[in-house]
């Protein structure tokens, strides 16, 4: 529980100042922009520094969709990809409470710069 409400925290926060901290590459849109300080916030401690500590590394998102298939073998699409998101998927946890829509496609969107 005290994880769902951190995450909770971090998204809500992400949100109400999505450009705040968030020293992205200019040739990102708006909407990546918001998607890197999403994906900094929530995703790279796991996907990047795996400063937690995993056993079991969690798998690089860089280039996800120049691939044909996800990590797990499911083709590389936006909706499964969202599906991940809101379902979890191993060690991932669900973000379905902690991520409205606009956050999700704004997420997807950065990972479909590759990660600048």
């Amino acid at each position: 529980m005290l994880l769902k409400i951190g995450w909770m925290a971090i998204f809500s926060a992400a949100v109400a100042a999505p450009g705040v901290g968030c020293h992205s590459a200019p040739s990102l849109t708006p909407r990546q922009a918001q998607g890197k300080h999403l994906y900094d916030m929530g995703c790279a401690h796991c996907h990047e520094e795996n400063d937690l500590h995993f056993k079991k590394v969690p798998p690089n998102l860089h280039g996800l969709f120049k691939r044909n298939t996800l990590p797990d073998g499911a083709p590389a699409t936006d909706a499964e990809v969202e599906r991940v998101l809101v379902a979890g998927k191993g060690m991932m946890p669900s973000f379905a409470y902690q991520m409205t829509k606009q956050q999700m496609d704004a997420l997807i969107a950065y990972l479909h710069s590759g990660l600048r």
